[in-house]
C-alpha cells in the first residue's frame, strides 16, 4: 500500500514508494510518536528558517533515508516519517555547526551568560535524542538506516539550505578565510548530497 519495499521499487518501477512511506505508519503509537517529534522539531526549524526550508529539510532526508534503507535492508518492508524527522535533527546540527562561534561566543552573549548555557542544553538534548533513537533502532522492526540516513541527508541539506548568521552583524570581524570557508561548507553539502 505504498511502503518501502525494494523489490517493487526496483523491479516494478514503483518510484512513488520513495515518497509514500513518509506519510504511512505502522499503528497509532508509531503515528503519534512521530507526529509529536515532528511538532516540536519541525516547528522550531520552521520558525527559524521558514516553511520552504522546513519542507525541503523534511522531504529530501526522508527520501534519502528510504533509499539507504532500500539498499541496506532490501528484504524488509518499512514505513514512517522518521527519516524526515531525523533530517530535521540533522539540519539542526548543521545549523549549530555553522553558527557555533555565535552561539557560544562570549563576545556575542556578553550581557547574558545564561544564553550560552541554554544553547548547550539544546545541543545536549539533540545528542541525547540521537543516542536514544539509535539504541531503540537496535530493537527488532526499527529501521536505523532510515533514521541515520535521514540525519546525514538532513545535515548535508542543512549545510546548503540554512542561512548562516552574519558575524559582522554582531561586531565579530570576518576574515577572508572565514568567508571562503563558509562558501566551501555550503557547496560541500550540495556536492555530497547529490
Amino acid at each position: 500500500m505504498g511502503a518501502k519495499y525494494t523489490v517493487l521499487n526496483v523491479d516494478y518501477g514503483e518510484w512513488y514508494r520513495l515518497f509514500s512511506p513518509m506519510v504511512l505508519h505502522a499503528g497509532l503509537i508509531h503515528y503519534f510518536l512521530n507526529m509529536a517529534a515532528l511538532w516540536f522539531i519541525g516547528q522550531a526549524v520552521e520558525q527559524c528558517h521558514g516553511t520552504l526550508a522546513a519542507i525541503i529539510l523534511f522531504v529530501i532526508p526522508a527520501v534519502g533515508g528510504t533509499i539507504l534503507s532500500a539498499i541496506f535492508l532490501s528484504e524488509y518492508i518499512t514505513v514512517g516519517a522518521s527519516g524526515g524527522i531525523f533530517g530535521l535533527i540533522g539540519a539542526c546540527l548543521a545549523d549549530i555547526c555553522m553558527n557555533w562561534t555565535l552561539l557560544f561566543s562570549k563576545h556575542v552573549n556578553a550581557t547574558d551568560e545564561g544564553v550560552r548555557f541554554r544553547h548547550m542544553k539544546v545541543l545536549l538534548w539533540l545528542l541525547f535524542d540521537i543516542v536514544i533513537n539509535c539504541l531503540i533502532g537496535l530493537t527488532p522492526f526499527v529501521d536505523n538506516f532510515t533514521h541515520l540516513g535521514g540525519m546525514v541527508y538532513g545535515f548535508l541539506c542543512g549545510l546548503s539550505t540554512m542561512e548562516r548568521l552574519s558575524t559582522g552583524f554582531f561586531g565579530v570581524p570576518t576574515t577572508t578565510w572565514g568567508r571562503v570557508r563558509d562558501v566551501l561548507i555550503r557547496f560541500s553539502g550540495l556536492i555530497v548530497l547529490y
